[in-house]
């Protein structure tokens, strides 16, 4: 048996979803369970590499897990040709540019959603990572929880039947800032900043619906905007 490592840039991470989410809960997770157990007998162990703007908040998150690598310029660790993977969890504003830089410089990606704006967006990517001969993925987290693996078991098992009609309800109470502080950070409610409710959370009910039920042929969306003033 070989262990094979997969170094993967993450940027992004120094914020509260990237550190928990993705760094903690998900990458180092399968690292300090020994990694992946491939057919042929190989472990493949993922070893980030962290990356951002910040060179106060990445060397003492560093430092919290093991003494980690890291870095604050992106350019010099896309360069880095013992990585593997660039996974982008930064905010959404620029994820279009850093991407096209990742695969320009030949990484695979590994995107938070959304991956892009609008759709034209979205295909620039893809269509560069075709050129490229790269992969490009994106995060769909959700589906693998234990609740939603369970109910997809019953759907196959028959038990519904014939599913006609499904209901999907989600809500997470966001404080505005006056009086309590908000939980989230303020740019994800910008839309110049590539924020906004529908971008943020329509790719997790996406892929939700999808796998559960089937393909969605049609989608018809109302927005409204019932708090008018957040504290930044």
């Amino acid at each position: 048996m070989a262990i094979r490592t997969l170094r993967i840039a993450m940027e992004g991470v120094t914020g509260r979803l990237g550190t928990n989410q993705h760094l903690i809960r998900s990458v180092l997770a399968i690292r300090n369970e020994g990694g992946l157990l491939l057919r042929n007998g190989d472990r493949l162990v993922p070893e980030p590499v962290l990356v951002g703007r910040n060179p106060d908040k990445l060397p003492a998150l560093a430092a919290a897990h093991g003494g980690l690598e890291w870095s604050a310029d992106r350019a010099a660790a896309l360069a880095d040709k013992t990585i593997d993977i660039y996974f982008d969890v930064a905010a959404t504003g620029g994820r279009l540019q850093r991407a096209l830089q990742a695969i320009a410089a030949g990484k695979h990606i590994y995107l938070e959603k959304p991956i892009a704006g609008s759709f034209e967006e979205a295909m620039t990517i893809v269509r560069a990572a075709q050129t490229a001969g790269v992969k490009a993925a994106a995060v769909q987290d959700k589906i693998y929880l234990p609740g939603f693996q369970k109910l997809r078991k019953v759907r196959d098992s028959g038990f519904f039947g014939r599913i006609l009609s499904a209901r999907l309800d989600a809500g997470w109470w966001v404080f505005d800032g006056d009086p309590y502080p908000a939980q989230r950070p303020s740019w994800n409610y910008r839309k110049k900043d590539g924020g906004g409710l529908v971008l943020d959370m329509y790719p997790h009910w996406r892929y939700l619906l999808a796998s559960l039920l089937g393909p969605i042929k049609a989608v018809s969306c109302r927005r409204v905007t019932q708090i008018r003033k957040r504290v930044d």
